[in-house]
């Protein structure tokens, strides 16, 4: 089924897109989701990655599970979500790529390196642990952060910055929770 729905598509069949659009929205969706922390960030990265299915309809190999043509275009298009972020940390294509690829963690696993993040975080100056808690764990920009801490947007800036390098500095396993913080721990409930 898959091969005829790249073959359709690649013959510019917009009936086919809308199917596969249905079929496939929710999937892509939800594994943007766990690498954008905000609802509207994962929106427009899924609606993109359905714009770039289109767009090279024409190059792309029947032979190739669409399923898997999904995913890898989501891949590019989170990179290119992070690049266009402007964030504190820099990610390089090459590093998200290998986060990305690697396998779905369980709920225990997950759940241990909250606790371990909580252990770490607990080690970081009150304030400043209020900041990052503020800004991974309940979305809140650094603009509204500078608001109620009575601040700058810059000095929020600086103080996330340091507690993501004071975790990428104090983690195992080649900054696995580094990784995991900065990705993951903005989708699950933060352990108090």
């Amino acid at each position: 089924m898959s091969s005829n729905l790249v073959l359709r598509l690649r013959e510019g069949d917009d009936s086919c897109f809308k199917e596969i659009y249905d079929l496939y929205h929710f999937k892509v969706f939800c594994f943007v989701k766990k690498y954008t922390a905000q609802l509207a960030d994962s929106e427009d990265v899924t609606q993109n990655v359905f714009i770039h299915l289109w767009k090279y309809r024409a190059k792309l190999d029947p032979n190739v599970e669409l399923e898997a043509i999904l995913f890898k275009s989501s891949k590019q298009e989170i990179s290119k979500w992070y690049k266009k972020q402007n964030r504190i940390f820099s990610v390089e294509n090459e590093q998200l790529i290998r986060e990305l690829d690697s396998p779905s963690e369980s709920d225990d696993t997950i759940n241990l390196k909250l606790e371990k993040i909580q252990y770490l975080l607990d080690k970081v100056p009150e304030k400043r642990r209020k900041i990052f808690n503020l800004h991974k764990f309940e979305d809140r920009s650094y603009k509204e952060i500078a608001a109620e801490m009575d601040m700058s947007p810059s000095a929020v800036a600086n103080q996330i910055s340091k507690t993501l390098q004071f975790l990428k500095e104090n983690s195992i396993k080649n900054h696995e929770l580094y990784w995991f913080a900065l990705f993951f721990v903005s989708q699950a409930e933060f352990i108090s």
